[in-house]
């Protein structure tokens, strides 16, 4: 539990200087597909994969396409570890579509719970590739918390991740923070399979034109387990 107020108070620390900012905002439609799980039963060997369409200019235009594969080893029954690989391609009104490469390793984790909920966490670290010959480094962190309501099949679902940048890489990024995502919504577990997670999105970052901006988007994603 102080874990988790140590890194809300770093994430506050860190977003705290960009408040002076000018500050742009959109509508967005950020959309998803999951799936993760082992390749057949009591296997260690997991496989994973993940698919978005996320549409800005109030959600009329694809602005993001990613697909992410990777391969994955169950350490134990609380931590998994990934890696893979990723191919981001972002399109914006009057500039040209920027196409990166990513290579991405991290570990999956349970947490304690908390307020009767469960907690788990992700920590990922990123190779970021743009075709300018520089890496950017950038390390992610995730924490999901979710609670059943009531004996139903919906939960109440809360997350936030903090992206930063580790190095500042010519044509890739810039040093320090890069954005940070906060996520208010609920799950239905359609079958012991398959769950849907819908709700709002809160996503501020640091742009490569020097503007602070923060976009408000609807975020709808299916998670299948294997």
């Amino acid at each position: 539990m102080h874990a988790l107020f140590r890194f809300a108070a770093a994430a506050l620390a860190l977003l705290a200087p960009a408040a002076a900012q000018e500050v742009e905002s959109d509508f967005q439609s950020w959309n998803a597909i999951a799936v993760a799980g082992p390749v057949k039963e009591d296997s260690r060997f997991l496989l994973w994969f993940d698919g978005h369409a996320r549409f800005n200019n109030d959600a009329s235009d694809l602005g993001v396409s990613i697909i992410r594969p990777a391969l994955g080893w169950r350490m134990n029954d609380a931590v998994d570890l990934w890696a893979g690989y990723a191919r981001v391609v972002s399109r914006d009104d009057g500039r040209p579509d920027i196409k990166e490469d990513r290579f991405w390793q991290q570990a999956t984790y349970a947490l304690p719970d908390v307020f009767g909920g469960s907690l788990g966490g992700r920590s990922r670290l990123e190779q970021r590739f743009r075709g300018t010959g520089e890496t950017g480094w950038r390390f992610r962190q995730f924490v999901r918390w979710a609670k059943p309501i009531g004996s139903s099949a919906f939960s109440a679902v809360v997350w936030d991740e903090l992206f930063v940048n580790l190095n500042e890489a010519e044509g890739v990024q810039r040093g320090g923070f890069d954005q940070n995502r906060l996520f208010v919504g609920g799950a239905w577990r359609v079958s012991d399979s398959a769950r849907f997670e819908a709700g709002y999105l809160n996503n501020i970052l640091d742009t490569p034109f020097d503007d602070e901006q923060v976009n408000h988007n609807l975020s709808l994603t299916l998670f299948w387990n294997l």
